[in-house]
């Protein structure tokens, strides 16, 4: 009857606990489920518990009775509890005062009159010990019937065991970014949903060195991980909220989050700025970072995914700008990105349909009124967007890559439209052509823009090659070689929009401009008499390298005559 009595309950035991298996419940919710059966089955004669060795030298408790609060969750791996592990048999205490076990398991077998202890090791399938059975009994013996019912229910422990472990495994790959041993985007996105579904708000924060590609180029990917390690790490421990989590969001960025929305986010910006003060020491290196980070909110009204877009979109921002820098999110900073977006989705299209076409502007001679040369200018009218401005197109053409392709498209138009004139015999005039700083310094530039001219048959002495003024910092030595091979062409070179940028006066003087052209927000001002030092300081140095001085965007009479006046001779 025993016998028969006992099978039954093993096979009960083990479709509970294939079923707690096949439901996903907890390793704790296992461990209950195979304490709740032993007590059940020797019921009133024992009270159990399941010891489970952890990775830290401790022993998790597991027991089955729910109105005891008193046994802790772990105890210490000591001398018995290791002795019972390294045993093949199991061992009988007949006074559990004598053995050395917590106090709190002696007063748990007191307070249920269990006088006497049986300890049996729980082995997995490779015979390695994984904890111990903690019986404690009113009996004083045991018998080989039983021997191999716990040899049995060893195995479901070390079957609920494995999988937990596999488990675990299978949620650090989902869940843990592998390098620096973070949480990950799933991670935190999954982690704040469930704050936010509880009726939580807050604040996403993305966080990136902007030092972090040059450290990673320097000493290496593993540098640039541990880097983030190491600020996730002191982001940890200065935190002002208990509820604050940070996990890794690319692979050079960290994303974080305050579940409040009374934050003041000036104190953040005082507390980054502490937060970055030392140096991080790596691998025997001090570095300093810089870091930019774009905040957004979110609430019942803004969702996860939203809220780390919008916390990307201020991100970028954030970039543009020197220094430790933060951007908020505002709708104005996402119609910009809209825009950009809009423009690039139609950039190719619009390069390959020659939709940017060419307007001519003329330069003036201010002495005689006559026409000099004239400017190209680009300007695209898309079927779909309407009129595009420049200011727009360009710089999306310049981060995409395509800018020398507008640069090419409107040289050829540019020459296309003298050759023409050559073949009816009409006057031919110098044309001024933007090239952009990627497009200058392309290796076959100037044998391209060569082959371009000679293909149209128009004299290169006809075309004016605009720069900005900061070219020569860029790269000196290749911008003067570049310049003196185009002028040894017969190609002339313009610097554009000086006074702007951070030219070096050192660099303008070496490097042989044929033009410099004063930037029409000099020209708008020129009234105000410290703007109007300025351009006669402008117009004075062109004269003294041997310049034709330019002025931009003239408007008005009175500017023609004060520009006179200062002895610019274009505008």
């Amino acid at each position: 009857v025993t016998y028969y009595h006992t099978e039954d309950f093993l096979m009960r035991l083990e479709n509970d606990m294939y079923r707690a298996i096949e439901k996903e419940f907890t390793f704790e919710q296992k461990m209950k489920l195979i304490c709740q059966g032993l007590d059940e089955f020797f019921m009133p004669n024992i009270a159990s518990m399941v010891l489970i060795k952890t990775e830290v030298n401790q022993l998790q408790v597991f027991i089955g009775d729910n109105q005891t609060e008193s046994v802790p969750k772990c105890c210490t791996n000591n001398d018995f509890f290791n002795k019972v592990m390294q045993s093949e048999t199991s061992t009988f205490i007949e006074n559990l005062d004598e053995v050395n076990i917590p106090k709190e398991h002696k007063q748990y077998a007191s307070l249920a009159k269990k006088p006497h202890g049986w300890f049996i090791p729980i082995r997995n399938q490779q015979r390695q010990v994984i904890g111990v059975f903690s019986i404690f009994s009113q009996k004083t013996q045991s018998d080989q019937m039983l021997k191999n019912m716990f040899r049995k229910m060893g195995a479901l422990v070390a079957l609920a065991y494995s999988y937990a472990r596999t488990q675990k495994k299978i949620w650090d790959l989902a869940y843990t970014d592998i390098t620096t041993g973070l949480p990950n985007r799933h991670s935190f996105v999954n982690t704040i949903e469930r704050e936010v579904q509880q009726g939580q708000s807050g604040f996403i924060k993305i966080l990136k060195p902007s030092e972090f590609h040059q450290v990673v180029e320097l000493y290496g990917r593993e540098i640039g991980d541990e880097l983030l390690r190491q600020l996730a790490k002191r982001l940890e421990q200065d935190k002002s909220e208990s509820n604050e989590y940070v996990a890794r969001f690319t692979s050079s960025s960290l994303i974080m989050t305050t579940m409040s929305l009374h934050e003041d986010l000036n104190d953040y910006e005082m507390r980054i700025k502490e937060t970055i003060r030392q140096p991080f020491i790596i691998g025997g290196k001090q570095i300093y970072i810089t870091l930019k980070t774009g905040i957004a909110s979110y609430n019942d009204d803004i969702n996860i995914n939203d809220a780390i877009r919008f916390a990307d979109n201020a991100l970028s921002f954030a970039i543009d700008r020197p220094g430790t820098h933060t951007e908020i999110f505002t709708t104005e900073k996402n119609d910009v990105l809209v825009q950009k977006m809009t423009v690039l989705n139609h950039l190719s299209e619009a390069i390959k349909n020659k939709e940017i076409t060419v307007h001519l502007q003329p330069k003036v001679d201010l002495r005689n009124g006559e026409i000099q040369s004239i400017e190209a200018l680009a300007r695209w009218i898309s079927p779909k967007l309407g009129f595009v401005s420049p200011a727009v197109f360009i710089p999306v053409a310049e981060s995409a890559g395509k800018v020398r392709e507008i640069d090419v498209l409107i040289l050829e138009t540019v020459l296309s439209w003298l050759s023409e004139r050559q073949r009816l015999g009409r006057k031919l005039v110098k044309i001024a052509v933007n090239i952009s700083p990627d497009h200058f310094y392309y290796t076959h530039f100037v044998q391209d823009t060569l082959k371009l001219v000679r293909k149209y048959n128009i004299d290169p002495s006809y075309i004016i090659l605009e720069v900005t003024e900061n070219i020569g910092l860029v790269d000196f030595q290749s911008a003067y070689k570049i310049i003196q091979e185009l002028k040894s062409y017969g190609f002339k070179t313009s610097v554009d929009d000086f006074g702007t940028g951070f030219s070096s006066l050192s660099y303008l003087q070496q490097l042989p401009f044929a033009e410099l052209k004063i930037d029409r927000s000099f020209i708008n001002a020129i009234e105000d008499p410290a703007t109007l030092a300025i351009v006669r300081s402008i117009i004075q140095l062109a004269l003294n390298l041997g310049m034709i001085s330019v002025a931009e965007g003239i408007e008005t009479e009175e500017q023609v005559e004060i520009l006179r006046a200062l002895g610019c001779t274009v505008g």
